[in-house]
């Protein structure tokens, strides 16, 4: 990885928490060795890109200080792809330093939600917009009198209510230095490799048989006796 195309699948059960810390471990080896290969191998970044698309972010166990690899993993040529629910999942996660990890990352990518927070950071990423105000007034009487008036005033762009309703089919992309976006969703089912999956027709994938160390290993019990069965009290004081 880091050096020919390679796609790694790290598929756990999301009704049992308990294998969770397999992902962490595996992130936090991968980290560690892309690093090292980037910094002593490649001369400071990787020949292949590495994307690591982190699905379930809030639900999985994490490297430690992952805030400190998110801010320096580009410039090796690794890229995460954090992906959550809501905003309040990750304020959950990183309560001090939740804007920094979002200010680390160049484009924000809003998918659709009906999480409040999430509506009002929206509506602010996308700022204000300029109106134009016109009032007429009119005065009937002996005296009467006519006026009009003209302002600019500011609003929203979208409004938190206005981000919730927000088409299905549409999504909003925030790029760093570029204005935001408003684009329709891809379709998934319009992708050439669809018919590769169960949504395309396809059968289920067939996993392949991981080998455990136990299927090769065979015990010769025709020279049992040349086996001890030692106590702890045999082995107190052995250096390894």
């Amino acid at each position: 990885m880091g050096e020919r195309k390679v796609a790694l699948f790290c598929c756990i059960p999301d009704a049992d928490t308990s294998l969770n810390y397999l992902v962490g471990m595996i992130y936090s080896q991968l980290f560690q060795t892309l690093y090292y290969m980037a910094d002593r191998v490649h001369g400071g970044a990787l020949p292949v890109p590495v994307n690591c698309i982190m699905d379930e972010f809030p639900n999985v166990s994490l490297p430690n200080e992952f805030e400190k690899i998110l801010a320096t993993c580009r410039s090796r040529s690794i890229y995460c792809s954090i992906i959550i629910q809501n905003m309040s999942q990750l304020k959950a996660l990183f309560k001090d330093s939740w804007e920094s990890l979002v200010g680390n990352c160049d484009e924000f990518l809003y998918l659709g939600g009906n999480e409040k927070e999430t509506h009002k950071y929206v509506s602010e990423l996308l700022g204000k917009e300029t109106i134009d105000t016109n009032t007429y007034g009119q005065t009937k009487g002996k005296s009467g009198s006519y006026s009009t008036n003209f302002q600019q005033s500011g609003r929203e762009l979208l409004q938190p209510d206005e981000v919730r309703m927000l088409d299905n089919q549409n999504a909003l992309l925030f790029i760093r230095g570029e204005r935001p976006i408003l684009d329709a969703k891809y379709d998934l089912m319009k992708h050439p490799n669809i018919r590769y999956t169960e949504d395309g027709g396809a059968g289920p994938f067939n996993y392949a048989k991981a080998p455990l160390a136990h299927d090769d290993f065979t015990f010769d019990e025709t020279r049992y006796n040349d086996y001890e069965l030692l106590l702890d009290e045999d082995i107190i004081g052995e250096l390894f």
